[in-house]
């Protein structure tokens, strides 16, 4: 879960600004090079949150004059701050996506990539050692494992079993199962961990950025989510 420091909070308090950088397999890339950055990927539609759902974020990126090599699939983590001219935050994460496609032109990089959610496209064909009906509690452990991720440590899932997934089932049908059956939809947090999000309990994850007039603050049409 997002914590933020004492810092943060004095400075958020006051007119502050926001500054962003995005980490590119370890290497950090800041404003003198980010042309932009957006995100989508959201629990709402229409402006009701419905349940059942895994939700896929994605992140655009632009970057200027970038002589590195960046890597095929690179993990990317972008970051933002807050600072009032005289004192700057702590740098908070704001996800965890990886490339999926790139072009250059002109000196300019355009990067789309994914979060870890699209790992979850694999159809489950469980191990022999597996019993069913499972927990749901278990399988979303044994489906993380498969995935690679970890799992937040606030997911409260639904007390009910699983059968064996037949029919050519992926781990993301079983996790929407699992979320009709929670009430609520899967996401990844800011910290890249599998998370179910239940209505009227939203995360630090789903709440908006905004500045001392309670106008929401952009990049390049990305609002950015308080940590």
């Amino acid at each position: 879960m997002q914590q933020t420091s004492d810092l943060y909070k004095s400075i958020f308090a006051g007119e502050h600004t926001a500054e962003i950088k995005v980490n590119i397999a370890g290497v950090d890339y800041g404003e003198d090079v980010i042309v932009s950055m957006s995100t989508t990927g959201s629990l709402f539609a229409d402006g009701q949150m419905s349940i059942g759902g895994t939700v896929a974020k994605q992140i655009d990126l632009t970057l200027w004059n970038v002589s590195a090599t960046i890597p095929k699939m690179a993990k990317i983590i972008p970051y933002y701050r807050i600072t009032n001219g005289t004192q700057t935050s702590e740098w908070i994460q704001k996800g965890v996506y990886y490339i999926d496609t790139r072009t250059a032109d002109s000196g300019l990089l355009s990067i789309h990539g994914y979060d870890d959610m699209l790992k979850s496209e694999l159809v489950w064909v469980p191990d022999q050692s597996l019993e069913f009906p499972m927990s749901m509690s278990q399988a979303v452990n044994v489906i993380a494992e498969l995935m690679g991720v970890t799992v937040d440590e606030r997911t409260q899932v639904g007390n009910y079993t699983i059968d064996y997934p037949a029919n050519e089932y992926t781990l993301r049908d079983v996790l929407r199962y699992i979320a009709v059956a929670s009430v609520g939809n899967w996401i990844f947090t800011d910290h890249g961990e599998l998370f179910v999000v239940k209505p009227g309990r939203l995360p630090a994850e789903a709440l908006l950025l905004v500045d001392e007039d309670g106008d929401a603050i952009s990049f390049g049409g990305d609002f950015i989510l308080v940590g």
